[in-house]
């Protein structure tokens, strides 16, 4: 994901704009796992937790501008997440 190094607030509320720009995301948690810094933004790869409206796949976050990749999280048998 590629955040504005102008975003408004800490590098986690970057992310959360950038995630929340999508209608029918709410970010509940997010991680940063991974920062390059680039020439005009920041590189980040976070580990987030979202609820998606029941109309949004977890693909559609790609639609989002610096957005380039998504995966689910896998689950558990017992429903946690790995």
């Amino acid at each position: 994901m590629a955040v504005p190094r102008d975003a408004a607030g800490d590098l986690h509320a970057g992310v959360r704009s950038k995630l929340e720009g999508r209608d029918g995301v709410a970010v509940e948690r997010v991680d940063v796992v991974d920062l390059r810094p680039r020439l005009n933004d920041l590189a980040v790869e976070v580990d987030a937790s979202v609820r998606l409206a029941p109309d949004v796949e977890v693909a559609d976050l790609t639609d989002v501008v610096g957005i380039s990749e998504v995966r689910p999280r896998e689950r558990t048998a017992t429903g946690r997440d790995r």
